[in-house]
């Protein structure tokens, strides 16, 4: 089971370039679930994830991500 560091630093490093301006969730360092409604993305990651710890996160349209 990835630990959200572990997650985050998934998100740091992929290639997320099909997710541009969309919110994502990252569940054992890979990308599970992505879109703009964030209640239905959170209860799809409670669904494929039970009991594990997942990371939702926007990946920027352009530019630099400042942290």
């Amino acid at each position: 089971m990835a630990s959200n560091n572990e997650n985050f630093s998934a998100y740091l490093t992929a290639n997320l370039e099909e997710f541009k301006g969309k919110w994502i969730i990252l569940c054992d360092e890979s990308v599970i679930a992505s879109g703009e409604d964030i209640k239905k993305l959170v209860k799809e990651a409670q669904r494929k994830c039970p009991d594990k710890k997942f990371l939702l996160a926007r990946v920027p349209e352009e530019g630099t991500m400042i942290l």
